[in-house]
Formats: structure tokens, C-alpha cells, sequence
């Protein structure tokens, strides 16, 4: 009897990857788009890509599964650089961002606050 739902089991295993892969990246997506507003650049296409998934020891928390994202930017409109988003289960981990030169001459430099995060050791 399980042999004959093993497949079934398998099917739904698999649309639910399927499905928290695209959760995930539309948060990802969400949230570079914010990063680059408050940077004061252009997300290109509209669009991040997966670059890495894997498994990320926590202390304390056990294996928790990182996801780091890549995207393009525009500091000008006229140029195309990489910026790239890493989440640690959904939360923000780093992220790394073109700035524009009036931005980095302002008083708190590049720092860019997007919300509260824990800090892993």
C-alpha cells in the first residue's frame, strides 16, 4: 500500500519546494527593491536570481538554510553593476550595494538600515 503512495507523496514534496522557492524570492525580490530605494539606485529588470542555497550552522539554532540572491543595478541609468542579498530562512543576513557618490558623501557614509537583525556568531 505505501508503494502506491510514495509517488503522490514525492509529487506534493516537490510542489512545495517548488512553491517556497518562489516565496522566497519574491521576498528576496521585495526587499532589494527596498534596498535600492533607500540607496538611491536603480534595481534593473526587476528581477534577483538565486546564486547559492545552503545549509548554514547557527549557534544555538541548529542548520538553518541561507539563500544568497544576485542582482543588477543602476547607479546612473547609464551603467549595470552587481549588487547581491543574502537571507538566512526569509531574514536579512548582508547585503552589498553600489552607492551613489552623493550618497557616500553624505554624514553616515554607506550604511543603509533596513530593520532590526540578530547578529550571528
Amino acid at each position: 500500500m505505501f508503494e502506491s503512495l510514495l509517488p503522490m507523496v514525492l509529487l506534493l514534496a516537490a510542489l512545495w519546494a517548488w512553491q517556497n522557492a518562489l516565496r522566497a524570492r519574491e521576498h528576496a525580490r521585495t526587499l532589494a527593491r527596498e534596498l535600492c530605494a533607500r540607496a538611491g539606485v536603480q534595481l534593473l529588470d526587476q528581477t534577483v536570481a538565486l546564486r547559492r542555497l545552503r545549509l548554514r550552522r547557527v549557534p544555538g539554532e541548529g542548520l538553518r538554510l541561507e539563500r544568497c540572491y544576485g542582482f543588477e543595478v543602476s547607479v546612473d541609468g547609464a551603467d549595470r553593476r552587481r549588487g547581491s542579498l543574502d537571507l538566512l530562512d526569509g531574514e536579512v543576513v548582508s547585503w552589498d550595494l553600489p552607492m551613489p557618490e552623493k550618497a557616500a558623501d553624505a554624514d553616515n557614509g554607506n550604511v543603509i538600515e533596513l530593520r532590526p537583525q540578530r547578529t550571528l556568531h
